[in-house]
């Protein structure tokens, strides 16, 4: 049998769709097998692992190529992309939840007390905070803007605008404490969310700046050169 280097020195060499095809078809099921544990039995997300692993075999061939065996290093590259996949799909379907969460509440909006409350101080309050803080929560719970879209306005990663929007409605919660308005921060997230944009709250106030600074967002995509699946079947 070909070592997996010789393998994969072939395909560093001469990009041989053969070599890596072997080596696919030679390690697929450890691969595969490993990632399916991890991912909690989900076959989509173990073949979007499995062909995170190989791709990455294929971008780092010249380096991997001086190994005499590749086992190990699939097997651990398994483990740590199906474990970024998981903390990728828990992200998303928590986004999902709340943006339902936040579809249920405009939709058959009940009686908030909370609002009563948060109403008369609230412009007041936003216009305490830094201009980052301020246009973090009108793009989030004003303009009701998805994290991601949010990211590109801000020219940051989806995560970061998270971070930030986090942050800046602890923030609006000093603030609003220290007037006597005391609310968890998911109250007061669920209420910005369903009764700011409800109540019209922006084009009321129209002295609080929104100051959206668009940036381009380059994104560098760099295609495999094997489609890795296609050897699965």
């Amino acid at each position: 049998m070909t070592p997996d280097c010789e393998l994969l020195g072939r395909y560093a060499e001469s990009r041989s769709e053969e070599a890596f095809a072997e080596l696919v078809q030679r390690h697929l099921d450890l691969v595969y097998s490993a990632a399916l544990r991890q991912v909690n039995g989900d076959a989509h997300l173990a073949q979007d692992v499995t062909q995170t692993v190989f791709t990455d075999l294929a971008r780092k061939a010249d380096l991997l190529s001086r190994r005499p065996v590749l086992t190990g290093w699939l097997y651990t590259s398994a483990h740590f992309a199906a474990a970024k996949a998981v903390r990728a799909e828990r992200r998303r379907r928590a986004h999902e939840q709340e943006a339902q969460t936040m579809r249920e509440l405009l939709h058959d909006p009940a009686p908030d007390p909370d609002w009563s409350k948060l109403r008369p101080v609230l412009d007041e309050a936003m216009h305490k905070l830094k201009e980052a803080d301020r246009e973090a929560i009108l793009l989030r719970y004003f303009e009701q803007r998805p994290l991601g879209e949010i990211g590109a306005r801000l020219g940051v990663s989806e995560n970061t605008a998270r971070m930030r929007v986090d942050r800046a409605l602890d923030k609006l919660r000093s603030v609003l404490s220290r007037r006597g308005v005391t609310l968890t921060g998911a109250t007061l997230a669920m209420t910005l969310g369903a009764d700011a944009v409800a109540a019209n709250i922006l084009s009321a106030s129209a002295a609080i700046p929104l100051l959206l600074h668009s940036k381009a967002v380059h994104e560098s995509v760099s295609a495999p050169p094997i489609r890795v699946l296609a050897f699965c079947g």
